[in-house]
């Protein structure tokens, strides 16, 4: 019986992990109902025929339409039904080469004065690929939270339409070649995937820790957070464009059912890495007591709860786009944000990666999934 209790172990412990994860998932798909509303694409409460015209929504004049040079419009009004304060906001995106070249509003009932405020928004969405554009993680506009909110689903819906699977089949010409930066970040992330498993050198490691900082951090902005997985879980995954994503999201989910725990955090984030980094150029490191570590932890757990409460009550929900994840993509970052990243990627100097360890909201749902609090 001694020989089969190692198996005991390992099967008790995946089925822990199992458990762990699908509970993480329902939370997701709970929270991610509440703030955009939908779940692969689909809408509760919609009826039979509505949940049919979901799954595949017809490229007609209502959904896309085209200009005289090629330029491709696509309408938001008939891919979300996302209100502003006063109703419905929506867009027309304009699509030329795989590139956004405009988007306009079109006629709503928001406030003038707060929802030209919001309309600013759009100009950070100009002149990116479409794969660029769905990765962006654009603020809102203080005091016009409802039509920045709005406007922000409206652009996710539109840009997640075209780079469906089934349209990038009606428009193998609409997105182009993959970007050359794109296919590096995939190298990269495989690599942070595959090598650990097999290569224990620490030059080896630390040059997996320059290029997720250097690539998927600055260059590309790839990494996972709140934000990007909600609208996933809505609108789906748009392969093969998200391959890196892809990667990333089994490497954070899948990799820990089989003794990779925190794989993610610590072989590919990108600000996970940096903080290793800065921790690896100071000997000295402050020495945090037991208790302080117990209590520091439960911070982080109380922390969580709350932020995931917040969400499934649809209530400040824009806590998702403060994560310090956003410090990589500085033209549309927050100087407080960039500075709040930059202090914790300091403070990991002499304590190690204290951000992972105390705060990370998106950490702290992988710890979770692994079972591991």
């Amino acid at each position: 019986m001694a020989r089969y209790k190692p198996i005991q172990l390992f099967s008790t412990m995946l089925i822990k992990r199992l458990l762990s994860l699908a509970l993480c998932v329902l939370m997701m798909i709970a929270a991610a109902l509440t703030v955009n509303h939908s779940i692969f694409r689909h809408t509760p409460g919609s009826s039979q025929v509505e949940r049919e015209m979901e799954q595949t929504i017809p490229v007609t004049a209502d959904t896309v339409s085209y200009l005289e040079d090629g330029t491709l419009v696509i309408h938001t009004s008939s891919l979300t039904d996302r209100q502003g304060y006063a109703g419905p906001v929506p867009l027309d995106i304009y699509v030329k080469d795989g590139v956004v070249t405009d988007i306009k509003a079109l006629p709503n009932a928001e406030t003038p004065g707060f929802f030209m405020r919001a309309e600013t928004m759009l100009e950070q969405w100009k002149g990116k690929t479409l794969t660029e554009a769905v990765a962006m993680k654009v603020d809102g506009v203080t005091g016009a939270t409802y039509s920045s909110d709005a406007i922000r689903t409206n652009v996710d819906a539109g840009l997640h339409y075209m780079l469906s699977s089934s349209n990038i089949l009606a428009y193998p010409d609409l997105h182009g070649s993959i970007p050359l930066k794109l296919w590096l970040a995939l190298a990269v992330t495989l690599m942070a995937c595959i090598a650990p498993l097999f290569v224990k050198s620490k030059v080896y490691h630390t040059v997996q820790l320059v290029a997720n900082v250097a690539v998927l951090g600055f260059w590309t902005g790839q990494f996972l957070d709140y934000r990007l997985m909600l609208n996933y879980l809505s609108g789906g995954i748009p392969l093969p464009m998200a391959l890196t994503t892809l990667v990333m999201l089994v490497a954070a989910f899948v990799y820990p059912l089989f003794g990779r725990q925190q794989h993610y955090c610590s072989h590919i984030c990108p600000l996970g890495s940096a903080q290793q980094l800065v921790a690896s150029v100071c000997r000295y490191k402050i020495r945090l007591f037991p208790s302080v570590l117990r209590v520091l932890d439960w911070v982080r757990r109380i922390l969580w709860a709350v932020l995931m409460l917040l969400l499934w009550a649809d209530v400040w929900v824009e806590w998702m786009d403060i994560e310090l994840f956003q410090a990589f993509i500085p033209a549309s970052t927050p100087i407080g944000i960039s500075i709040a990243a930059a202090a914790f990627v300091a403070l990991s100097a002499v304590v190690s990666r204290p951000y992972c360890r105390f705060v990370c909201p998106t950490g702290s749902l992988f710890r979770r999934a692994e079972n591991i609090g």
